[in-house]
């Protein structure tokens, strides 16, 4: 990290302590409302002067970690003293949903106008492999926001530094290797599906915070990049490509369904054939490398339970 990276992490990290925490009311807020706010005075007002560099994967901060609140905890802001073991760098866009016309999915898979994905890998992909994974989140006029990770798997892809190269869920297959077969045995502790994340929440609620009497959603989700945000294979500085991309970009095409695929990869290979389009990821903003992304906003992992 140089210097002047240093000194731009210090100088927001006493300003932060300024900012507090969310005001007491935010929770009640419209969800354009707590988008702005996020963007404007938390993310904006934190971006790195340089990227700091990436860092590898905490395997004993990761067990160190109070995972419960990862699963529990119904937040934007991370609690205080929270750090990413695990995908600790990634840069931030605010995004919308657009659905598609004829999706059967209710809820948010309806449309959601206020959004922010932030991308970014496991750990430093000199360490371990390039390995690729995003979070959403979608803000509800008067309610919590709904979120959902994804990833390409549990290895990643190599050394294959195009991060748009392959399609990230929500059910990744389990690995027959040392280190994701550790991570998921820390992550056991408080989910017995650790390569599964539930997805209820989205269909349960739509933007302006209405439930929906009869939920439909999917119980996996595949994001397919778009072929025009394509980079190179070789190792470089990723985070620089996502800086090309400018607002209204169609990121990813999201295809689901409502059949199990278990996780394993010939069931989960079978059940993409059979997924349908739901709708599409589109920019609103440019991307942001920041403190407050790295550090304080938080996306939940909603525990999975078959249906």
């Amino acid at each position: 990290m140089t210097p002047k990276t240093l000194k731009a992490i210090q100088n927001y990290w006493h300003h932060a302590q300024d900012l507090g925490s969310l005001p007491v009311d935010y929770e009640t807020w419209p969800a354009a409302r707590k988008q702005t706010f996020l963007w404007e005075e938390r993310i904006l007002k934190s971006k790195y002067d340089a990227l700091p560099p990436l860092e590898k994967i905490d395997v004993v901060g990761l067990f160190l970690t109070a995972l419960k609140k990862k699963m529990d905890r119904q937040a934007d802001e991370a609690p205080a003293n929270w750090e990413k073991a695990i995908h600790a760098r990634g840069s931030v866009v605010k995004v919308r949903f657009i659905p598609a016309a004829d999706t059967p999915f209710t809820g948010l898979f309806q449309g959601a106008d206020y959004g922010l994905l932030r991308l970014s890998v496991t750990g430093d992909p000199r360490d371990r492999g390039f390995a690729p994974g995003l979070a959403l989140k979608w803000f509800v006029d008067g309610h919590a926001s709904e979120n959902v990770s994804a990833l390409v798997s549990l290895i990643g892809q190599g050394q294959n530094y195009n991060f748009f190269a392959h399609e990230l869920s929500n059910i990744v297959p389990v690995v027959n290797q040392v280190g994701p077969k550790l991570i998921n045995l820390i992550f056991r502790r408080v989910t017995q599906f650790p390569t599964k994340l539930y997805l209820e929440g989205l269909g349960s609620i739509d933007q302006s915070g209405q439930p929906v009497a009869d939920p439909d959603y999917p119980v996996q989700i595949f994001l397919v990049p778009a072929n025009s945000i394509q980079f190179s294979e070789s190792p470089h500085e990723f985070r620089k490509d996502f800086d090309t991309i400018p607002a209204e970009t169609t990121l990813f095409a999201m295809y689901g369904g409502t059949a199990e695929s278990a996780g394993d990869a010939a069931r989960s290979s079978q059940y993409r054939q059979q997924a349908q389009l739901i709708g599409h990821i589109q920019t609103t903003s440019e991307f942001v490398n920041s403190f407050y992304g790295d550090s304080q906003l938080f996306f939940r992992h909603q525990r999975f339970r078959n249906r």
